[in-house]
């Protein structure tokens, strides 16, 4: 298969917008940053150039679609009633490969990444998802890959665990120590008497990156309440760079490192991201969710009566 990326020497990208009122917050969100898109046009279009294909996300309403974009003249469909259904992208090459990289039968996927080992997409499916190939295929694809994306995948391959071990509801908490990237400690352990938020999440999880504005705003207002984020991957700098795009300042601490990092991520049974924990202080599980808006995470805090 072969496929022209730079059909151009630069991104031509248009926006097509369907049903939106001025009012509604529409972004997008890519390696220069995140944007608002005037709501009220109907069309609008952006050109850029970009040294390789790279995702880029469309936020509304705390969702979140995601699509390639290369040096095309990409047209991007977006309608506010069938939003959580999807957006409609032509002229993408990347996108298409992606989808049908996504889209096609187990044997048929790993002849098209080895068609297209070198390129983003194939490496970015390899990183996060090769879990999903026949075991020989993964093997054999990831020896062909650069050594970012094998390390992406073996941290990602930590997830796959026996469903059987993970700690429920009414189970105590496994203690653990985990230091920020600055080697600031915490021990779950001498938390006894608060509750506690435990946020798994990651780098490149896009919804956490949605929430954690709203989060920050309203998990200040429980003062018996001890929150942290517990990064899966160990790309510091990335986040740290993502966070500041995005004027995000955690007001808790984001924990990076733990000698037992694999057996937590195993226990813990984080298949999902972001996955929430709460623990009473008598360090017991109470509840245990994944994904959701702010005003879910408040029904939880209110059902447990964290104050």
């Amino acid at each position: 298969m072969s496929l022209n990326l730079t059909a151009q020497d630069s991104l031509r990208l248009t926006f097509k917008l369907e049903g939106f009122k001025a009012k509604d917050q529409l972004s997008i969100e890519y390696s220069e940053g995140r944007f608002s898109l005037p709501s009220e046009k109907e069309e609008l279009t952006i050109v850029r150039k970009l040294e390789n294909p790279e995702p880029m996300a469309i936020i509304y309403k705390s969702r979140l679609r995601s699509f390639w974009i290369d040096n095309n003249d990409i047209t991007v469909t977006i309608s506010k009633s069938g939003f959580k259904n999807g957006i409609d992208v032509q002229g993408s090459p990347a996108e298409d490969l992606w989808q049908q990289i996504v889209k096609a039968p187990k044997e048929k996927r790993a002849e098209l990444l080895a068609e297209n080992i070198n390129t983003k997409m194939a490496q970015s499916y390899l990183a996060r998802s090769s879990d999903r190939l026949l075991p020989e295929d993964q093997e054999r694809l990831l020896a062909m890959s650069n050594s970012k994306t094998k390390d992406l995948a073996k941290y990602d391959l930590l997830m796959a665990y026996d469903m059987s071990n993970r700690l429920k509801e009414g189970d105590p908490m496994m203690d653990f120590i985990a230091s920020t990237i600055d080697d600031q400690q915490t021990s779950t352990k001498d938390l006894r008497g608060k509750f506690i938020l435990l946020d798994f999440a990651g780098t490149n999880c896009g919804w956490c990156w949605v929430e954690y504005p709203e989060m920050s705003k309203t998990l200040v207002n429980y003062k018996n309440l001890q929150t942290f984020t517990f990064n899966l991957d160990f790309r510091h700098s990335q986040w740290q760079k993502i966070a500041t795009q995005r004027n995000i300042e955690l007001p808790w601490p984001v924990l990076w490192k733990a000698e037992n990092k694999q057996e937590i991520i195993d226990r813990y049974g984080i298949n999902v991201l972001p996955t929430y924990y709460l623990i009473s202080p008598d360090g017991t599980i109470l509840d245990r969710w994944q994904a959701g808006k702010v005003e879910k995470l408040i029904r939880k805090l209110e059902q447990h009566k964290v104050n």
